[in-house]
């Protein structure tokens, strides 16, 4: 397995959560535990990815995993009201 580009670096990850019925954006690390992309049993693409503001909310590592498509960014783009 190649070294995520990522995996020291923060960015921001956008995708529709079906949990929430919206997109949402998450602010986003890899550590050695994520698997990062792959393909899910049903054959769609998923990306797992540590969540950074989880994480300090709970004190504990919080993995999320997106699925079908996402975009990358280094800055946030949307706005939380």
């Amino acid at each position: 397995m190649t070294k995520s580009p990522f995996k020291q670096a923060y960015f921001y990850i956008k995708y529709y959560a079906t949990k929430h019925g919206c997109v949402i954006e998450r602010k986003a690390t890899i550590d050695d535990v994520c698997k990062q992309e792959f393909t899910a049993k049903g054959g769609y693409p998923c990306y797992n990815y540590v969540d950074v503001w989880a994480t300090e909310k709970f004190g504990k590592t919080q993995y999320r995993t997106a699925t079908h498509k996402w975009e990358f960014n280094d800055k946030q783009t949307l706005i939380l009201q």
